[in-house]
């Protein structure tokens, strides 16, 4: 038989105590939704597509996009450039990427934290389709006596505005509708898995790893942290919860 003195007996009373208190903290935690655990900088990233609103319907509504599923494919990485901006010195990388090109340095920029290399394969996606490289010819379009150092600069240039961002992202959405058009139409309840899922991955993506990648719990760290949520998490929440409260941030 163990027999226990006094002091012991406190001892292990206080860590039971606390290690309850930690598994109640963290079941917390686990039931706090999106816009709970994100705090402001979910409410900041509403906050900014209700004052992008009109500048987002009137690029949209070129091209016949559903705004409202637009929004949530990019409102993640809003939330990531609101919490980690502060943390972005990208001028060497943009000087890296200028001379040597995405091989040297690829980063995110803006908003929508688009890449220098999602905006090259957009262009290569287009010039390979007639119909899509004239809807949205401006993206594929530099001026003939610039370098390749010039177009990368330009395409850096493109990038850092709101305005192109809206471009980049209507376009990769089109591309994304015909690169994905057989798995949208059997599952057209998961178009906004697909879609948001491919934007965080690439159009070069199967099916099978977009669904793999809507259920990893990396956001908004990237796959080297294991975060509370995945990509598609957030997205779907502010789709089906955010998009009717932007008028109310209150509710």
């Amino acid at each position: 038989m163990v027999t226990v003195n006094g002091s012991s007996k406190y001892r292990i009373v206080l860590v039971t105590i606390l290690f309850s208190g930690l598994l109640s903290v963290n079941a917390t935690a686990q039931e706090l939704n999106p816009k709970q655990y994100f705090g402001d900088s979910y409410t900041d990233a509403v906050e900014f597509f209700i004052a992008k609103r009109v500048n987002i319907d009137s690029v949209f509504s070129q091209y016949n996009i559903q705004v409202d599923e637009a929004i949530a494919i990019v409102f993640p990485e809003v939330i990531r450039y609101n919490r980690f901006r502060d943390f972005a010195e990208t001028y060497a990388l943009e000087l890296a990427y200028v001379q040597g090109g995405k091989e040297f340095a690829d980063f995110s920029i803006g908003r929508f934290q688009m890449k220098p290399s999602f905006v090259e394969n957009l262009e290569s996606e287009l010039s390979a389709d007639t119909i899509l490289s004239h809807s949205f010819k401006r993206i594929i379009s530099y001026s003939l006596d610039m370098s390749l150092q010039d177009i990368r600069r330009e395409r850096i240039n493109r990038l850092k505005q709101f305005s192109w961002q809206i471009q980049y992202l209507a376009c990769f959405i089109r591309l994304a509708e015909k690169r994905f058009a057989s798995v949208l139409k059997e599952k057209s309840e998961e178009r906004l898995l697909i879609l948001s899922s491919a934007y965080n991955m690439g159009l070069n993506s199967n099916y099978k790893d977009l669904k793999i990648l809507s259920e990893t719990k990396t956001f908004p760290y990237g796959k080297s942290i294991v975060g509370r949520f995945s990509y598609y998490d957030v997205a779907n929440y502010f789709y089906t919860h955010g998009i009717s409260q932007t008028s109310n941030l209150n509710q």
